[in-house]
């Protein structure tokens, strides 16, 4: 008995002697922390990105399609809340200048310089034919341009401006009384269906492509301020608007996918030819599109004066844009 108490009290002194030192951590633990500890995310909180409003869809609001988007994000990253908000192109521009900036920014060609963005990483996504990443910005939509016939049957050759692009580029006031006197009107999606839905005597215009140009691309860039957390984050829901899931829901409001794997199919039978030439797009650089912006717009109002000169410097600085 004496021998076997010795060889138990030696085997004890040997076992906590060389027990391994995770069993002892593990042993100063509660049960309920190591049972039921919560992983910490690498990140929880709030971002912020402006969609500025420099183009609006055919029919309903971008604003509201990024919102729910952002909800749906949020049920699947718990903890994450994205916060969209939507504005005009001078509202944005004075919370830039008083600071205000976003994590982020949804905006169209033309709207943003590249030093306001910071490096993005490329997402070898499958974009229709024509779009293209930039090392600043994700294109994740389009919309574009029509030649709107207020008289299908019986327009004729007669036509209110003579240039295509430029007058579809230059018009559309709220007041333009113009709008009344032509059989043909060159516009952007927009308002071509704002004519047809509100205002009397469009209610049976029809609707034709002009070609597959468009300025109208909306991107997604990470503000150069913005932390690397939160980049990570935005970077994801880049990927998910890219989607095939959110991709279709774009066609509903008249909206082109920016993804190749999403067949566009029209809301309305009237714009089955516009996106059939739309299915596949020419478009420009964001930032040289910004740059070169305002003098393309004066250009483009001298062109339609009768400016051959004008005119010229239109086209040639355009061709210089395409990608």
């Amino acid at each position: 008995m004496k021998v076997f108490r010795m060889i138990l009290c030696i085997g004890l002194i040997c076992f906590l002697l060389f027990t391994p030192q995770q069993l002892v951590s593990g042993a100063q633990e509660s049960f309920v922390d190591a049972r039921f500890v919560r992983k910490v995310r690498s990140f929880q909180g709030t971002i912020v990105i402006y969609h500025v409003v420099r183009q609006k869809p055919y029919a309903g609001s971008l604003t509201q399609w990024l919102k729910n988007r952002a909800e749906e994000y949020e049920k699947k990253h718990k903890g994450v809340y994205i916060e969209i908000e939507g504005m005009d192109e001078a509202t944005f521009f004075e919370r830039l200048e008083n600071g205000r900036t976003a994590d982020a920014y949804s905006f169209f060609s033309g709207t943003l310089y590249r030093d306001r963005l910071a490096d993005i990483p490329n997402l070898k996504f499958a974009y229709r034919e024509g779009l293209f990443q930039t090392d600043k910005a994700v294109p994740y939509c389009y919309t574009g341009y029509c030649r709107l016939l207020k008289n299908p049957d019986s327009a004729g050759d007669k036509t209110y401006y003579v240039n295509d692009l430029l007058a579809a580029m230059q018009n559309g006031g709220e007041n333009d009384t113009s709008e009344e006197k032509a059989d043909i009107l060159y516009l952007d999606l927009r308002r071509a269906g704002d004519l047809i839905r509100y205002k009397d005597g469009f209610s049976l215009a029809a609707i034709e492509p002009i070609d597959n140009f468009t300025d109208a691309v909306c991107w997604l860039g990470v503000d150069r301020e913005t932390d690397e957390k939160r980049r990570e984050v935005l970077l994801d829901f880049t990927a998910y608007l890219l989607s095939e899931d959110a991709q279709q829901t774009l066609n509903a409001l008249g909206l082109f996918a920016a993804s190749d794997a999403v067949k566009n199919v029209p809301p309305e039978s009237a714009l089955k030819a516009l996106f059939r030439t739309y299915e596949t797009v020419r478009t420009v650089d964001p930032f040289l599109w910004q740059a070169a912006y305002d003098s393309l717009l004066s250009d483009a109002a001298l062109s339609r004066k009768g400016d051959t000169e004008a005119h010229n410097r239109f086209t040639n600085r355009l061709h210089e844009l395409y990608r």
